[in-house]
């Protein structure tokens, strides 16, 4: 068997959120593996979900294929016996010891240089000086999310000021070299089937949104979101930044009925000149993802969420994706939005999945192991540097 290695492989993590040290260690130590699963991630993300359901979630994590394998792999790397106490316990005093150093210490064990930041969640933003001093001088590219600047925009009063607003605000940010893509989550708002109102109808549509309170619905909300939506990939372009849009689940706010590649696809082709990443692979729609990004050579795919959450899918779908798209198309990404082991834990699988993968396609005789390891790099650190120019 001809294997693919990618042991000393730099990794760019695409898509991750920032902390803050003193949230992260104001958090119970003993559920930090609880946070890291999906359902722990849910808990803390969603206004969705019963909190009185947190003793059940983390009674799950020993039974998540996810959470048993970062205890593994994290004792390795503490030093200390398996187990869910002796980890919490040897991970919370190397935490303390010194937050950065330890967030430097994963990071630097599996070659991770730099992460592209999406700073819409947590609010208030992070700034990026902060995120970059907590994890112990590693740069920090940001993404500028859309629905903050909504929100702020709209306080102007009328529509047009309200326009006026939002194009200084994206403008302002796109004058920040480290803003290297700007970001959508209207699946979690109104959804992807992003409609074309005209200026004057989304006008009006503004008027009944403020009189009714800004009630979020498909109607006068979703107008004037989608008219925004449309005009943000439009300065995107002008600014040269690509465009990620959230597509597939998320936690239990999003908008499901709403949220598939299919229902962005008419947008996409009414914006082929911007580069657009479909965040999450669309999962669980990657198939019909990886067709989107097969068919129009302007979008993107990122693999969080899919990483680390769908664990014992993810060779399946690097095959499906990585058999139906460009290799330079294919972005790594963690999803990392509270604890700095995801970082870790993603770029470890990734890595190792990517070997597998890209393996069994040169025993295939598709590839070469040159073409495999040129591929495997590109998607691990390479497609993310040239897509944001960096």
């Amino acid at each position: 068997m001809s294997t693919v290695r990618l042991t000393d492989a730099e990794v760019v993590d695409a898509h991750c959120h920032p902390y803050r040290v003193e949230d992260l260690l104001g958090r119970d130590p003993s559920t930090f593996e609880t946070r890291c699963m999906f359902l722990g991630t849910a808990l803390l993300s969603s206004r969705k979900i019963d909190q009185g359901l947190a003793a059940l979630t983390h009674e799950l994590t020993e039974t998540t294929l996810f959470g048993l394998a970062l205890r593994r792999w994290l004792a390795g790397h503490l030093g200390c016996e398996p187990t869910m106490e002796a980890v919490a316990a040897a991970r919370d005093q190397a935490l303390r010891r010194d937050p950065a150093q330890y967030a430097r210490g994963l990071l630097d064990d599996e070659r991770i240089v730099a992460v592209v930041a999406e700073e819409g969640y947590p609010q208030p933003a992070i700034p990026r000086e902060e995120f970059e001093n907590a994890l112990g001088g590693i740069t920090v590219y940001r993404v500028g999310r859309i629905e903050p600047w909504i929100l702020e925009s709209r306080e102007a009063g009328s529509f047009e000021s309200a326009l006026a607003r939002f194009e200084e605000i994206v403008t302002e940010a796109a004058a920040d070299p480290h803003l290297v893509a700007f970001k959508t989550i209207i699946a979690y708002r109104t959804g992807l089937d992003v409609t074309d109102p005209t200026r004057q109808d989304t006008a009006s549509a503004f008027d009944r949104w403020r009189d009714g309170g800004w009630m979020e619905s498909r109607g006068d909300a979703k107008t004037v979101r989608d008219f925004l939506l449309r005009r943000a990939l439009q300065l995107s372009s002008e600014h040269d930044r690509p465009f990620h849009i959230h597509v597939g689940g998320g936690d239990p706010d999003i908008n499901l009925r709403h949220a598939r590649p299919r229902d962005v696809f008419p947008l996409l082709l009414d914006h082929q000149n911007v580069p657009i990443v479909l965040i999450h692979a669309g999962y669980p729609w990657v198939e019909e993802a990886a067709y989107v990004a097969s068919v129009l050579p302007n979008v993107y795919l990122d693999i969080s969420e899919l990483v680390p959450w769908g664990w014992g899918q993810i060779d399946a779908a690097l095959t499906t994706i990585l058999g139906a798209v460009p290799g330079a198309k294919v972005l790594h990404g963690s999803d990392e939005a509270s604890e700095p082991e995801m970082f870790w834990a993603s770029a470890r699988l990734v890595r190792a999945a990517l070997e597998r993968v890209l393996s069994a396609f040169v025993d295939r005789d598709y590839l070469s192991v040159g073409d495999g390891e040129r591929i495997g790099r590109a998607v691990l650190a390479d497609n993310v540097r040239r897509l944001h120019g960096f």
